[in-house]
């Protein structure tokens, strides 16, 4: 048996040597053997509800960095040029990047005026994102593959209070859905998050930070020896990144090496699940916190190329290193129709290193408008996360 096996087994054991009455729908467990045995415990062991934590961290990783990604990636501005880059006849000024991509796409030499005074200016944006996570889990501790998906909507306004420094906040909307092999179970969540963030530049260098949290209204429902269940419940999520970096132009290319940390934490109450079917097998499982702390070290990239006289394209990347001091899925859990009983079950374990890797592209246009999109990839030994992020950007 396995470690989640063994748990639900030690339980229903201990329950019995200790002179409780073993209701007849728990009776049958003890006359299965072999596989049939195995399989029944691990159902029993409710695992499902342990992929809440995956979603959750999933979602608010991606709201942290898409609250930051616009300002670090140049919002209001090119790349490394402190002031607001527009294409209206009354502002030429020409960033230094961008007159670079002028000469080299136009063949011919390009002008750099000198800048306007300085107005504060706001940005109105909006995003959609999704991600998906596919995580193998371990036959030793009992956790099965587990694959989670999160998607939303974002939509957040900025102030540039100096050429230099900007804040912002910004509100989001979706959900969560995750998925056990073997068919051990699902569950799904509706969440919506707030954050603010702030974002300062000197020269080539900058450092920036977000801060928000999130309520999810999560469900869970599977089957447990024939037994239909199901569970309600609220988490609540809390976190925020910082990130800094100094930005390199050299005549190939813009380069950015950049340090970040971000940490979360994911709270779910004790809650107990609702038999549909009358089985008696429902679980209570202890309330519990639980926390990822990431470090991140590498380089974002960038060039610019003029595509006509009122269209500026970005193209950027990103390659890096990720830990993660993550807690383990594991929750402690009780048959609600065996008093004093307890035993933990485990999930899918995330990976703690991770290979990140980035592509993206910024279409500049007349008019302060601007259109994004970009796709992020993280690549473990036993995880991978794809994800995509698509914006629209309008500044006045």
């Amino acid at each position: 048996l396995n470690g989640n096996q063994q748990s639900v087994a030690g339980a229903l054991n201990s329950f019995f040597n200790n002179g409780g009455a073993l209701p007849p729908s728990f009776a049958g467990v003890f006359g299965l053997t072999g596989g049939n045995l195995s399989n029944a415990l691990a159902q029993l062991s409710g695992e499902a509800a342990t992929g809440g934590q995956q979603g959750a961290f999933q979602f608010m990783g991606q709201f942290f960095g898409l609250m930051l990604d616009p300002f670090i990636d140049g919002r209001g501005g090119a790349p490394g040029s402190g002031g607001a880059l527009g294409f209206a006849p009354e502002r030429e000024a020409l960033p230094e990047d961008v007159a670079l991509a002028y000469a080299r796409v136009m063949k011919a030499p390009a002008y750099k005026a000198p800048p306007a005074a300085f107005e504060p200016r706001w940005t109105a944006w909006a995003s959609g994102f999704g991600g998906y996570n596919r995580t193998s889990g371990d036959p030793a501790s009992g956790s099965t593959d587990l694959t989670a998906r999160a998607a939303g909507v974002a939509a957040g306004l900025d102030y540039r209070v100096s050429r230099d420094a900007i804040v912002g906040f910004s509100l989001a909307g979706g959900g969560t859905k995750w998925d056990l092999a073997q068919g051990f179970g699902s569950g799904k969540s509706d969440t919506f998050a707030g954050g603010v963030y702030g974002a300062i530049r000197s020269g080539a260098a900058y450092v920036a930070a977000s801060f928000g949290g999130g309520n999810h209204w999560m469900s869970t429902d599977r089957f447990a020896f024939g037994d239909h269940l199901t569970a309600s419940f609220n988490g609540a999520s809390f976190g925020g990144r910082i990130e800094g970096g100094y930005r390199f132009a050299t005549s190939i290319t813009g380069v950015t090496p950049y340090a970040a940390l971000q940490a979360q934490s994911f709270r779910t109450p004790t809650y107990s699940e609702t038999d549909l079917t009358g089985g008696g097998f429902g679980l209570t499982y202890t309330g519990r916190t639980a926390t990822d702390t990431r470090s991140e070290l590498g380089a974002r990239f960038d060039q610019v190329a003029l595509v006509n006289p009122d269209a500026v394209l970005i193209v950027r990347g990103r390659l890096a290193w990720a830990h993660d001091w993550i807690s383990d899925p594991t929750l402690a859990a009780a048959f609600q129709a065996l008093p004093g009983t307890s035993f933990l079950v485990n999930g899918a374990t995330p990976a703690k290193d991770t290979a990140l890797v980035s592509a993206g592209a910024e279409l500049k246009l007349a008019k302060g408008i601007s259109l994004l999109g970009k796709f992020d990839g993280e690549f473990a030994s036993h995880a991978q996360t794809y994800a995509g992020t698509g914006t629209v950007r309008v500044s006045w």
